[in-house]
């Protein structure tokens, strides 16, 4: 039976399998121009374009039949959206689904909500891979995806600003007053329901490192594999994966790539988000060094 992995792009990666994966848009408006966030976008430049722009942002969705027109002729297709609290995204892929399976009866449609964005859907999608290698598919290999999400992953982010957060409904506005005042950068995490928890705010690159470390280590984190997602940072990205290779050894999986659109537009310069495996018995155990 053919198979397809279809994610929205804010999961920070275009291509991970070749013809068995592909990624459907959202978009980014800036000040009138539709950012389509695909292979295609220069990053850089799209950067700039958020740099320079004295207008209105905005972001939105993959509509369904982009999600539709992704789905192709598969036979199982699996979705993987950014978390439902955060855009309607899964709403779409799941209209999508109902026409697609109306179409083909004989087919199926899986919609996972990440209930999460960027690297934890990376992971996510791999163990999907893994389980579908090894012949573990449809409902079974759901239900184990959807334990791997609750009880085995977990996401921070680090960013310098959360205005962009704040303008589109993410967080409470009157944080970022508070937050630009007293000249800090926050850490975040996503909550079990998909929305944001800020968990630690820091002044300066050091301490902002050591306090996603700790965070990390608070949440479970025990030698698992790691995926780093960095808006032209890979210094701290960097950085963040020596700690971890420093206390658990230089054989963990750590994996480190840029931010494509919709990350960047809402960690903006110099964030990252980290999605890794936990160990639900390791948390609180460590201390930080």
């Amino acid at each position: 039976m053919s198979y397809l992995i279809v994610s929205d792009s804010s999961c920070n990666l275009y291509d991970l399998y070749g013809e068995n994966y592909k990624t459907v848009p959202l978009h980014i408006m800036i000040n009138g121009t539709d950012w389509a966030d695909t292979p295609n976008t220069n990053i850089d430049e799209f950067n700039d374009a958020l740099d320079n722009n004295t207008g209105a942002t905005s972001t939105s969705c993959p509509s369904p039949d982009e999600w539709l027109s992704a789905f192709g002729d598969a036979e199982e297709i699996y979705c993987f959206t950014i978390s439902h609290n955060l855009s309607g995204s899964f709403n779409c892929a799941v209209s999508a689904k109902h026409i697609y399976e109306e179409q083909h009866p004989d087919r199926h449609v899986y919609v996972i909500d990440s209930l999460a964005t960027g690297p934890k859907m990376i992971l996510m999608i791999q163990r999907l891979h893994k389980l579908i290698s090894e012949g573990i598919t449809g409902d079974a290999a759901v239900e184990k995806i959807t334990e791997y999400r609750d009880k085995e992953t977990a996401l921070l982010f680090t960013l310098q600003s959360i205005k962009r957060l704040a303008d589109n409904g993410r967080v409470n506005p009157l944080l970022v007053k508070a937050i630009g005042i007293l000249d800090l950068r926050i850490i975040g995490a996503a909550s079990p329901e998909g929305t944001i928890n800020l968990v630690g705010k820091h002044r300066g690159a050091a301490k902002v490192l050591k306090g996603t470390y700790k965070q990390m280590l608070s949440h479970g984190y025990n030698g698992g594999k790691i995926i780093i997602s960095h808006n032209q940072n890979p210094e701290d990205a960097n950085a963040l994966a020596d700690m971890a290779r420093k206390q658990f050894g230089n054989d963990i999986e750590v994996e480190i790539h840029r931010t494509t659109e919709l990350c960047s537009f809402y960690a903006e310069k110099y964030g990252y988000i980290v999605g890794f495996e936990v160990d639900e018995n390791a948390k609180q155990h460590h201390l930080f060094e």
